[in-house]
């Protein structure tokens, strides 16, 4: 029988990440104990008129659609078939090209949305569990630099190892996005 080893999954503490210096240690326990916490300037307030913004204006885009499908119904098939469904469920067509509209807004938005949430936390969690971080940057200053640098997917696995595989044991560590 031929040997075959898995490699070791990057989460494997032990050996994939060497123990910091005391210095580092020092330098980093220095920051998450005695830094002040960042409050960023965002409220619940804000973002409903900003979500509210943007669902006023799917919904005028949407009627402006109507309008269109409306005036040049003869000249694309597209146009003739959509006008049908239309006329049989307007309803049904009205949410579908909303819902999509809405779809379109969130994946051309999803980066910000994801660090608005960020900074929503960042601005209403207690002081007790944002000093929990053993890390410099802390915990969710990383979540914003690496969505920033590798975008949403990537960012959300590196943070997710980030949180929840190397956040362990009580020793201060320095850890900047690669």
């Amino acid at each position: 029988m031929i040997g075959f080893k898995l490699p070791k999954p990057i989460w494997h503490f032990s050996e994939k990440y060497e123990m910091p210096s005391q210095f580092e240690q020092d330098i980093a326990e220095a920051y998450c104990c005695s830094r002040k916490l960042y409050r960023p300037n965002t409220n619940i307030k804000k973002i409903v008129k900003y979500v509210l913004f943007v669902e006023g204006f799917a919904l005028v885009i949407v009627f402006f659609i109507f309008k269109i499908l409306k005036t040049h119904d003869s000249y694309s098939n597209l146009a003739s078939v959509c006008l049908n469904i239309y006329y049989k469920h307007p309803i049904l067509f009205f949410l579908l090209l909303y819902i999509g509209l809405n779809v379109i807004i969130f994946l051309l938005f999803i980066r910000k949305i994801a660090i608005g949430v960020i900074r929503l936390y960042q601005h209403y969690a207690p002081e007790d569990v944002r000093r929990r971080c053993l890390f410099m940057p802390t915990c969710s200053e990383y979540t914003i630099l690496v969505i920033q640098k590798y975008g949403i997917i990537i960012g959300l696995y590196k943070a997710y190892i980030r949180l929840f595989k190397k956040c362990r044991g009580s020793i201060y560590r320095i850890d900047y996005p690669c």
